[in-house]
C-alpha cells in the first residue's frame, strides 16, 4: 500500500487539496466559467443543504465539488489523477468514461431518491480535470452529449453533459484564464489573478492545523476502508471454507474482497484497481454472485 502524501507536498491536482481549493466559491465560479459555455452567476454547495454522507457510504462514491448554480444546474467537478495501470488491461479512456457515466446515473439517483419524478431531473454536467493527455491529444475541451447515431444533427434533451478538461492539448481558441489554469496544472506558477488567488488559498489551507489532521483522518479513512473489506473478505472466507461461484484464476481471498467492495457499489474500475484484475473479471464475478449493477 502506497504512503500518505505529506500534508505540505500537496498540490492543486490533489484531490483533498482540489477539494478545498474549490470550497472558495469565487475561484469555484471563475474556474469553471474559463470552460463552459456559459456564464455562472453565483454557485450553493449541496453540503450547506443537506448531508451527503449516506450517499457516499451507500454508493462508494465521494464527490469532489457538487454544486448548483443560479438556474438549478448540478455540477459535480472533480480533479482526475487515478493512474491505471497497465496490467490489470483497462483501457484509461474507457475507464475515464465510464466513471462519468457512474457518476451521472449516481448523482440522478440521489435526486430521485426524495420521491421526485424523472421529469424533474435537472441539468447535470459531469467536469473532469484531467492532467494528462485524451484521445487523440488534439484538444484541451472534450464536450459530450448524447446524440443520434444516425443523424448526428439530433441532440438527445436529457439535460446530461460531461466536460472533459485536459492540460496537454492544444489551447487554441481558450481564454487567457482557461489557458492559466491549465498551465498551473501543470505546475507552472503564473502572474495570472485567478493562480495567484489559489496559491494564497492553498497557502492559506496549508497553515492550518485542522486541515491537516483532518487530510490525515480523511486518508486514513480510506485506506481502511479498503482494508476492512479485504479483512471481511478473509474473515468470511475461513468461515465458509469455500468461496461458491469463485472467479476461475482468482484467489480466494481477492475474490471475497471483491464480493465485498461490490456489496457496497464501489465502482468496478476501482475494484478492478484495488485487487489488480481486469474489469471483465469483476463484472463476471459480480454477475455470478448476483451482486452487478
Amino acid at each position: 500500500m502506497s504512503s500518505i502524501k505529506p500534508w505540505k507536498e500537496l498540490t492543486f491536482t490533489d484531490d483533498y487539496m482540489f477539494k478545498k481549493v474549490m470550497e472558495a466559491a469565487d475561484i469555484c465560479t471563475e474556474s469553471l466559467n474559463a470552460f463552459l459555455s456559459w456564464d455562472i452567476e453565483r454557485i450553493t454547495y449541496f453540503e450547506e443543504e443537506k448531508p451527503l454522507q449516506a450517499f457516499y457510504d451507500s454508493k462508494g462514491v465521494r464527490l469532489d465539488v457538487y454544486i448548483h448554480d443560479e438556474v438549478d444546474r448540478i455540477y459535480d467537478v472533480e480533479m482526475q489523477v487515478r493512474k491505471m495501470r497497465e496490467k490489470i488491461g483497462i483501457d484509461a479512456m474507457e475507464s475515464l468514461a465510464k466513471r462519468c457515466r457512474f457518476y451521472l446515473g449516481q448523482l440522478d439517483a440521489d435526486f430521485l431518491r426524495n420521491g421526485s419524478l424523472y421529469s424533474d431531473l435537472r441539468p447535470t454536467i459531469i467536469i473532469f480535470f484531467c492532467p494528462f493527455p485524451l484521445f487523440d491529444g488534439k484538444r484541451s475541451i472534450y464536450s459530450f452529449r448524447h446524440i443520434c447515431t444516425e443523424d448526428p444533427s439530433i441532440v438527445l434533451p436529457d439535460d446530461a453533459e460531461i466536460l472533459l478538461i485536459t492540460s496537454k492539448g492544444d489551447r487554441k481558441g481558450l481564454s487567457e484564464t482557461a489557458c492559466a489554469l491549465l498551465d498551473y496544472m501543470d505546475g507552472i506558477v503564473s502572474n495570472h489573478p485567478l493562480v495567484q488567488k489559489i496559491e494564497g488559498r492553498i497557502h492559506t489551507v496549508k497553515k492550518n492545523e485542522q486541515e491537516e489532521r483532518d487530510y490525515m483522518t480523511y486518508e486514513m479513512r480510506i485506506r481502511e476502508e479498503r482494508a476492512d473489506a479485504r479483512a471481511e473478505g478473509k474473515a468470511e472466507g475461513k468461515a465458509e471454507g469455500k468461496a461458491e461461484g469463485k472467479a476461475e484464476g482468482i484467489a480466494e481471498k481477492a475474490f471475497r474482497t471483491i464480493c465485498n467492495q461490490l456489496k457496497r457499489r464501489v465502482p468496478y474500475q476501482d475494484i478492478a484497481s484495488d485487487n489488480e484484475v481486469s474489469v471483465d473479471e469483476v463484472i463476471r464475478i459480480a454477475k455470478e454472485s448476483h451482486l452487478a449493477y
